[in-house]
């Protein structure tokens, strides 16, 4: 399993092969409150006959399942296994202070597609193992009570699941049986799993693009409003080198966000760049905060980049 460092790491390494800038996205951070759903107190099962959905196993634990830890994969508590596999867990739900705020689930990775219900309520989907995804559960959750969570793992095989084959899916070098020049084909909720309590108006991606000729810094920023009325939201961009220090550059915007996702573009200036070498590898961290009077939010969304 890959952790998220050695892809960043990765992905680090390729955009420093650009002959004008490199960008590196990443340790996105939230104000927000992220509430780990990690641990040991996961229950799996298998669905060897893909009856599980039929027979409503969202509902509640099968009597079969086993305690297993989140992250891991299937076939460390189920040998061989491929197919089908149910988890579940329960959580506890603390309240928003944020005016219409919104809870949303993130998964960090599951291999290969997930299903997910929360009390019973189906909440969304995602297909491919190794991207992240967001749910919004808002509507599903019940705060100050215990609530169930059963996600539906689809671990692909040769044989079609759902009309899914593991060799017409993104699958690397997976193979069954495993061979030698192959990786075997492991399944589950491989990263991290995470509640997050958030505002209702929120910043829920920045890009960052900077250019060590000119020392500017072109940022992207998406502003997600999740209530019905247009509201406005005052923004501020920030530059400050990463491990700490004061803010190099910053500027600051108003704008009218309508219900749903509002694109935020805006360029700062670093003057004399420090650059990013292998002896020096320097970073920049660039911060975007989305402030609502109406919802009295502040919400806070920062990457880090190197020249």
């Amino acid at each position: 399993m890959r952790s998220r460092s050695f892809l960043l790491l990765m992905v680090s390494v390729l955009c420093l092969g650009f002959s004008n800038f490199a960008q590196v996205q990443a340790d996105s951070v939230h104000s927000s409150q992220v509430l780990p759903l990690d641990g040991a107190d996961w229950l799996l099962a298998t669905d060897p006959d893909n009856s599980g959905r039929d027979q409503q196993w969202y509902n509640q634990p099968q009597p079969q399942a086993k305690q297993v830890k989140v992250p891991w994969v299937i076939q460390v508590t189920f040998p061989e296994y491929h197919g089908v596999a149910w988890y579940w867990k329960e959580f506890d739900v603390p309240g928003n202070s944020s005016e219409q705020g919104r809870y949303i689930l993130r998964f960090w990775a599951v291999d290969y597609k997930a299903e997910v219900w929360v009390n019973g309520k189906e909440v969304g989907s995602h297909e491919n193992g190794e991207t992240p995804f967001e749910l919004d559960v808002t509507h599903a959750v019940k705060t100050g009570k215990k609530n169930l969570m059963a996600v539906r793992v689809l671990n692909p095989t040769h044989q079609p699941i759902d009309g899914i084959v593991l060799n017409e899916t993104p699958h690397r070098n997976k193979v069954i049986p495993y061979s030698a020049g192959g990786s075997y084909n492991h399944g589950g909720i491989v990263d991290s799993v995470e509640l997050l309590v958030v505002p209702a108006v929120r910043i829920v991606d920045v890009f960052a693009q900077p250019d060590m000729h000119t020392g500017k810094i072109k940022v992207q920023a998406t502003l997600r409003n999740a209530g019905e009325k247009t509201v406005e939201a005052k923004l501020s961009f920030t530059v400050a080198p990463a491990a700490g220090g004061e803010t190099i550059a910053i500027a600051y915007q108003e704008k009218k966000a309508a219900a749903g996702d509002t694109m935020l573009t805006q360029e700062l200036t670093v003057k004399n760049p420090r650059l990013w070498e292998l002896n020096d590898p320097f970073l920049y961290r660039v911060t975007v905060n989305a402030e609502v009077d109406k919802y009295d939010s502040l919400d806070e969304y920062a990457v880090k980049c190197g020249f």
